[in-house]
C-alpha cells in the first residue's frame, strides 16, 4: 500500500528527494484525518443523532475505508509543498536527458 515507484513516468521527477522524505507526510496526514473525523462526527452526532458507540464505529469505518486514501492524498500534498509542479517540462526535457539523470562524479 506504501510502495511507490522511484521515478515519476512521465517527467522523471523523483519522487523520495532524500531517504525518509515522506516521514513528514505523517504530519498531514494527521491533518487530513482530524479533519475527516470532525466532519464525520458532527454527522453522526447532529443528524444522524447516534449515541457515542455509533459514532466511534462510524468514524473507525471511515478510518478503514478512507486509510489508503487519506496516506497517498498526504504524500502527495507533501512532496507538492517542496517540488514545483511544471506542466511544460517534458517539453523541455526532451532532448535534454541531464535534467532526469544528472552526471555523477566518480572522483
Amino acid at each position: 500500500m506504501a510502495t511507490m515507484p522511484k521515478n515519476c513516468s512521465n517527467c522523471g521527477q523523483k519522487y523520495e528527494l532524500e531517504p525518509s522524505f515522506y516521514y513528514g507526510a505523517m504530519y498531514v496526514s494527521y491533518g487530513y484525518t482530524v479533519a475527516i473525523f470532525i466532519a464525520v462526527y458532527l454527522i453522526t452526532k447532529f443528524i444522524f443523532d447516534w449515541g457515542i458507540w455509533g459514532t466511534v464505529s462510524g468514524l473507525a469505518l471511515v478510518l478503514l475505508l478512507l486509510g489508503p486514501y487519506i496516506l497517498r492524498l498526504s504524500r502527495s500534498t507533501y512532496i507538492n509543498l517542496f517540488v514545483q509542479y511544471d506542466p511544460h517540462f517534458s517539453k523541455k526535457r526532451e532532448g535534454d536527458n541531464s535534467l532526469v539523470n544528472p552526471p555523477s562524479s566518480n572522483k
